[in-house]
């Protein structure tokens, strides 16, 4: 239960009971329960979803998950999307792109990155149709959180301390198959074979995202474990909504 709440507080603006310390230990132990917090967010945006097309049509509804996704999660991963995009087209190197991750201030280059996969996420939503479509909703940020852990399994922290710096001390793989047992789980309880389909996707974008960023800074940091959550909502949205307009 601890383990949950920690996950719940740290991915969501939802209040829960917190204490002054956590343990790396504890932390990596949070990291078991990304996938359900994910898909509880998903669920929500899928209700959402559901008053947006019923009271008004389609494009209202994918405004709905957009803007519900950034006030549940305080636009923690998007942040951190926007901090990789301007170190990514800063060509700096290695010490450039982290203190350019380390300012708070967005630039240009990242601002336009983030309009960009808002706008593919707006439309990729909107194309939605058919009677299973909340269930793809629903496992897009639970996938998105999955993704993370994977990548905070598999590879180095890239700073000796930082946001997930706990975390990636804490995890391990051992937490990483368990968050990949519930998502395929879920997974498969939404969209069956087709999201077993998708969750392999999911695996594949984060491991490579990783390995991109490992080669660059030799380690990964919070901002890019964010920019992995997001750059796997899309493939799995993408993937899903192209299956799901047919």
């Amino acid at each position: 239960m601890l383990g949950l709440l920690t996950a719940l507080g740290f991915l969501t603006v939802i209040p829960v009971p917190s204490r002054q310390e956590v343990a790396p230990g504890e932390l990596g132990r949070a990291t078991i329960w990304f996938p359900l917090v994910g898909l509880l967010v998903g669920l929500m945006l899928a209700g959402l979803d559901w008053c947006g097309r019923t009271l008004w049509d389609p494009s209202v509804a994918s405004g709905l998950i957009i803007a519900g996704s950034l006030l549940l999660t305080g636009g923690l991963h998007l942040d951190g999307f926007m901090d990789s995009a301007d170190a990514f087209f800063s060509h700096r190197d290695r010490a450039g792109m982290l203190a350019v991750m380390k300012d708070s201030r967005a630039g240009a280059l990242g601002a336009a990155a983030a309009v960009a996969l808002l706008l593919i996420k707006f439309a990729a939503y909107a194309r939605l149709a058919g009677l299973a479509h909340w269930r793809l909703i629903a496992a897009v940020p639970m996938l998105g959180r999955v993704g993370m852990v994977l990548a905070l399994a598999c590879f180095p922290y890239a700073r000796e301390e930082g946001t997930g710096a706990g975390f990636a001390a804490g995890t391990r793989v051992r937490h990483a198959a368990a968050a990949g047992i519930i998502a395929l789980a879920a997974a498969f309880g939404l969209l069956h074979v087709q999201g077993l389909a998708l969750a392999g996707g999911a695996a594949v974008a984060a491991l490579l995202c990783g390995v991109y960023w490992l080669r660059r800074l030799g380690g990964l940091t919070g901002d890019i474990y964010g920019a992995i959550n997001e750059v796997v909502e899309l493939v799995v949205l993408l993937g899903g909504s192209a299956a799901l307009a047919r």
